[in-house]
């Protein structure tokens, strides 16, 4: 590697391995591991590693640093400039089908876009944004889904004050996606989320479990079988539905592409639903134009409140790529295989940000988050996820859904504005109250 690339120190190698790296792969790279996440959050890693993360830029003059850890030698971007380079950069040089997301995504989403290269990956592209209608507000399908989410999610929370039962909810929540993507058939074609639930667990052992083989097929044989037979009937007003006049080869594979949109929108109900209503209980005044905007049929404000719970709480904490060819590096030069890593989990908290550690809403109203590179929740470039309008339409509707019904009110500590908010966040503990809307 040249010299003129910055390396940390042993100690300081040691020491992000252990307030990041290790922590990010116990905590499962493909699918949190609820009791590892409770952990992390008691110790609140990420607050450790943003420590680290400072000291290092002071060191090394702001510039990215390579740092050894349990799985090799990263390139660790601690730069702005460094983030938008690999981001924007093309794929075919920064690609994001590392080592890692190889192995485990081929568990889940062999044929997908994600694990595509060349042509393909440009040919399955091109399918995804047209079903996904990316850069477009709203979705074709966006009165469908307003629709659908108000009747998976009309009585959820009761007919009076409870506590939340979050897995009544979520429930509720995975039938409206399954609804979604697949049609109303797949409603309780909840064997299609289990298979692939269980399959990220399995990837996040990174193929370390050889011997799982049967276990695998047989979840993939599940999920295959049943996301085929809805994509062959095509549904009117799914995404399955619109398939059929999306661009696509022989080489596509349409049905392929399904278990992504599955997962990201699994993913949305886990970092978002909760997150993002426990940050509205502790904040009134957010809550309250929410609320206005479920009636007003507006949803500018509650998508930038789905998107700075991302930011406060990312959906996919680190990013990696690889460099596929010789690269050069601020007068150095990067091999091929050289592994990056960017650790959104704390840029996305940086101190100069100003807003880091508050509920900001405001800041992707007057776009300030969208301009500043720290922030990346969706990515940027051709790296950036497809359906990240979608997603973000669906997790406002729901939102707009729960709070035409109901008041929510903290049953446990609150995410209000009166103090700094926790950097590393356990979902599944948050305590909520809801009331009956008067």
């Amino acid at each position: 590697m040249a010299p003129d690339v910055p390396r940390a120190t042993l100690l300081e190698s040691l020491r992000f391995s252990a307030v990041y790296t290790l922590p990010q792969l116990a905590r499962g790279a493909f699918i949190a591991r609820p009791a590892m996440v409770r952990l992390l959050a008691r110790l609140d890693t990420h607050a450790r590693a943003q420590r680290l993360c400072l000291r290092l830029r002071t060191r090394y003059g702001g510039r990215s640093v390579l740092v050894r850890g349990p799985t090799g030698t990263v390139l660790l971007l601690l730069s702005q400039g460094d983030i938008k380079r690999v981001l924007t950069g093309a794929d075919s040089v920064f690609s994001p089908l590392t080592k890692e997301k190889r192995t485990g995504l081929r568990l889940t989403q062999p044929d997908s876009l994600l694990l595509s290269r060349g042509r393909l990956r440009e040919d399955r592209r091109r399918f995804n944004e047209a079903v996904l209608q990316t850069g477009r507000v709203p979705h074709d399908l966006a009165p469908r889904l307003r629709a659908v989410l108000a009747e998976e999610l009309a009585g959820v929370c009761g007919d009076a004050p409870a506590e939340v039962d979050w897995a009544r909810l979520y429930a509720a929540y995975d039938r409206a996606a399954l609804r979604l993507v697949l049609g109303d058939a797949a409603r309780e074609d909840f064997e299609i989320l289990a298979a692939l639930r269980a399959l990220r667990r399995e990837a996040n052992w990174l193929g370390l479990r050889p011997w799982r083989g049967r276990h695998i097929r047989r979840h993939r044989r599940t999920y295959t079988a049943g996301i085929g037979r809805h994509v062959a009937a095509a549904a009117e007003g799914s995404l399955a539905g619109l398939m059929a006049a999306a661009p696509q080869t022989r080489g596509t594979c349409p049905a392929g592409q399904v278990p992504p949109w599955l997962l990201a929108l699994d993913g949305i109900q886990a970092a978002v639903l909760g997150p993002a209503l426990a940050l509205l209980a502790g904040h009134p005044r957010h809550a309250a134009g929410v609320r206005a905007e479920a009636y007003d049929g507006g949803q500018e404000l509650t998508a930038a409140c789905v998107c700075d719970t991302l930011r406060l709480y990312p959906m996919v904490p680190t990013t990696l790529r690889t460099v596929t060819a010789p690269v050069e590096w601020h007068g150095a030069l990067l091999p091929a295989g050289t592994e990056i890593m960017i650790p959104f989990a704390v840029h996305h908290r940086n101190p100069q940000l100003g807003y880091a550690d508050a509920f900001t809403p405001e800041a992707w109203l007057d776009g300030r988050a969208q301009a500043d590179w720290w922030i990346a929740p969706f990515l940027h470039g051709p790296g950036r996820c497809p359906g990240a309008e979608l997603g973000i339409q669906f997790a406002a509707a729901a939102l707009h859904e729960l709070l035409r019904q109901y008041e929510f009110h903290p049953a446990g500590p609150a995410l209000g504005p009166d103090r700094p908010l926790p950097k590393t966040l356990h979902p599944a503990a948050l305590r909520l109250r809801a009331r009956p809307a008067t």
